[in-house]
Formats: structure tokens, C-alpha cells, sequence
């Protein structure tokens, strides 16, 4: 069986990344599976998740900025670093057996971009930067209610710091649907995914 393809959605916290999965997702006729990064964070103990008692080997988190204008950051550890690892080695096992995967990821450090880069070298990848105006990011972020001031804001400078793409989002104003058409859209009209071998160039 011919192995599937993944298409990575890397952008902030609130960017709308897994609406625009769900609705890429209903695009495909070939089994496209959704492997949200979600779904692995919250396999961690509860504790873990909650930010008064996570422990360092997990991650830390700051606030740094003023006001209005903070970003949340958070410092990896060890153990989130493999959880995250091991996270793309799953979704490898899926490819493997020719489902085609979409995973919203926010990329929040140079290891962890390096580990997906070598873990997905032998996979047709996609590597897609889903963009949001801050002032539009910060409204959902305050409307979803579980997010701390600022996430939107760090994990999107975080994402995108280091990431090269085959192809730029902005979901600030159009719909899921109409962004996942758009990517569909690229992609049938012949987009080649080469930044992931434009990153290995660069940072391995």
C-alpha cells in the first residue's frame, strides 16, 4: 500500500487551526484522518495541563509584555519534548498504512521542529502556516474562555519563528471553508511540497 501524505496547519493558539482542519478534512475523498495536536496535550496527567502545578520536566510558562500586549510563552521540558516526539512517530504508523493525515500543530521550539523534520523525511509533507491578525486572534482567545491572556499572541510569534512554508493562510476573515478550498485548491493545482527538504537544508 502506498504511504499518505500529511499536511501540517502550524500557526498560534486561536487561529482557527482546527476548524480549517475539519473543514480540509471534508475536502478529501481518500481517508483523511485529523491527528490534532490536542489529542496527544491532553493525554497528559491533569495536573500536567493545570498551569499552578505543572512541574518543569512537563514545561514552564511566563508572561512576559506589558499589559494589553503580553505574550504567554511556554519553555518546553524533556518530557512534553518527547510526548511531542512521539507524537509524529504515531502519526508516521498511520501514514504507513496509506490514510493521509492533517495535524494542527503549534511549533513552539527549533528541537521540535527538527525532530518532526527528520521524522517525516521519507513522507510526502505539506508544510502550511495558518496566519490571524492579533486583533482578531486575541477576540477568540478571550471568547473560548480557557486560554490565558496572551497564548494567541506567544504561541503564534513561537510558531512561526524558524517554520518555512509551501503555502501561507490567513484566517482572520474568511471562513474554515472558504481556507480550506483554498489550500484544496493549491494543492489540485500542483503545489509541490518542498519546504520541509528547504528546512532539513537549513537546520539539519
Amino acid at each position: 500500500m502506498n504511504t499518505g501524505m500529511i499536511i501540517i496547519l502550524n500557526g498560534g493558539s486561536s487561529y482557527g487551526k482546527t476548524s480549517l482542519a475539519k473543514a480540509l478534512q471534508d475536502l478529501f475523498e481518500t481517508p483523511t484522518l485529523l491527528m490534532e495536536i490536542d489529542l496527544f496535550w491532553f493525554t497528559l496527567p491533569t495536573k500536567q495541563i493545570d498551569l499552578a502545578q505543572v512541574e518543569p520536566q512537563y514545561y514552564r510558562w511566563e508572561l512576559v509584555g506589558e499589559p494589553g500586549h503580553e505574550e504567554f510563552i511556554i519553555h518546553p521540558g524533556p518530557l512534553l519534548t518527547k510526548l511531542m516526539r512521539g507524537r509524529y512517530q504515531a502519526i508516521t504508523r498511520f501514514l504507513d498504512l496509506g490514510f493521509n493525515v492533517i495535524a494542527d500543530d503549534v511549533i513552539w521550539e527549533r528541537p521540535w521542529l527538527e525532530d518532526t523534520l527528520r521524522i517525516l523525511a521519507p513522507y510526502r509533507t505539506f508544510f502550511i502556516g495558518v496566519y490571524c491578525a492579533e486583533a482578531v486572534s486575541a477576540k477568540r482567545e478571550h471568547d473560548r474562555g480557557d486560554r490565558h491572556a496572551g497564548w494567541a499572541r506567544g504561541s503564534g510569534h513561537a510558531a512561526h519563528k524558524d517554520a518555512i512554508y509551501d503555502l501561507t493562510i490567513d484566517t482572520s476573515y474568511e471562513t474554515p471553508q472558504e481556507c480550506a478550498r483554498e489550500i484544496k485548491a493549491a494543492m489540485d493545482g500542483g503545489l509541490q511540497p518542498t519546504a520541509l527538504q528547504q528546512m532539513t537544508a537549513r537546520y539539519l
